[in-house]
């Protein structure tokens, strides 16, 4: 394939690309940004787990972007992470703890034709970073800054999803919580990534004295505690349609009360296929700002009901292992649904399983 050619407009109204022909882009730069590993971090620590997750979702993306001819790739990365093993395309602008990404990204974005993010909805990152590439009027390659927003909170999502009818996991604000349903239960927060600030509160002594000790009530939410299959869903999104790529079962083990995430399952063998494409279609036309690759969280009971945890907005931890399982290169689909409707065509068919690092 040659150079990606596109005409592209934004709809501030919905958020949505639209496909207008008001001008011409060709995408021969690429910016690829990961939070973590990338200088979100430079002026304090960095968190263990969650870098290293950030590098593989990094590694991996490279990878398959490095395969799209006459593509310059940029990435950042933070002073303290190890070299990463670099295609020909590539350069690697380096942060240094002195350096600030609110003063260098948007200068590095100007310099590009698309931009990749991969960070956290926590505090309202991604949606910053989505917004700043939306007003130089780049390519992102990623969820509008709007969906962003919807979906980095959790309890706004689910509140939305259940309007249009989508199956959700009861899901109630923690210090609005009247006790509607029985312990077990979880408590998160609202913006959280993955099982970070997640807990299992066995009994109202317990949550009492989390409630106790969190600093704001209202910025965590409780769900009852499912039994059952904690699973995520690899998909793609464009303009209010979606494709199902895989089902995958996330490994959580609880440890000193808190959740966490110790392997994925990436494209496990499933009977409800179809049953997941009519899911994703209906999240799609509840959020049609979703775009490009999203990862969705579900709770699967032995019974065989099903509910929508949370949406992600952008690469997990899932697509680390979606090339080996499935042949995909997903990160060329992408960039591909720039112009058109993606074609998946697999090439394997496999169970991949990514293991984390558990602190």
């Amino acid at each position: 394939m040659g150079d990606h050619y596109f005409v592209i407009g934004q709809n501030k109204r919905s958020g949505l690309l639209d496909l207008v022909a008001e001008h011409e882009k060709v995408i021969k730069r690429i910016l690829v940004f990961e939070f973590i590993t990338g200088g979100g971090f430079a002026q304090q620590e960095l968190p263990p787990s969650l870098a290293n997750e950030g590098m593989l979702m990094l590694e991996a993306l490279v990878q398959e972007l490095a395969e799209l001819p006459s593509v310059q790739l940029t990435l950042l990365q933070d002073w303290r992470c190890g070299q990463l093993q670099l295609p020909e395309n590539a350069r690697v602008v380096v942060v240094t703890q002195n350096q600030s990404i609110h003063a260098l990204l948007p200068e590095l974005i100007a310099e590009t034709d698309a931009v990749w993010p991969i960070a956290p909805e926590t505090d309202g990152v991604l949606r910053d970073i989505s917004q700043w590439v939306e007003e130089q009027s780049k390519v992102l390659l990623n969820s509008s800054a709007e969906a962003v927003a919807l979906c980095s909170d959790k309890l706004w999502t689910i509140q939305h999803l259940q309007q249009h009818n989508v199956p959700v996991v009861n899901t109630v604000q923690l210090n609005e919580f009247e006790q509607g349903f029985q312990p077990p239960w979880v408590v998160k927060s609202k913006d959280g990534v993955g099982c970070l600030d997640s807990y299992f509160l066995a009994s109202q002594q317990e949550l009492r004295q989390l409630s106790n000790r969190l600093n704001s009530a209202s910025d965590y939410l409780i769900q009852p505690y499912i039994e059952g299959d904690s699973l995520s869903l690899c998909c793609l999104f464009r303009a209010g349609e979606a494709w199902l790529l895989c089902c995958n079962r996330q490994q959580v083990v609880v440890q000193q009360g808190r959740f966490e995430l110790t392997a994925c399952d990436v494209n496990i063998v499933s009977t409800r296929q179809a049953d997941y494409q009519q899911l994703i279609k209906k999240v799609a036309n509840a959020i049609p700002g979703l775009w490009g690759y999203v990862g969705i969280d579900i709770m699967q009971t032995e019974g065989g009901e099903w509910s929508v945890l949370e949406i992600n907005p952008r690469l997990t931890t899932s697509y680390v292992g979606t090339r080996p399982a499935l042949g995909l290169n997903i990160a060329k689909l992408v960039v591909d649904m720039v112009e058109n409707r993606p074609t998946i065509k697999h090439t394997k068919n496999q169970q991949i399983t990514v293991s984390m690092i558990v602190e």
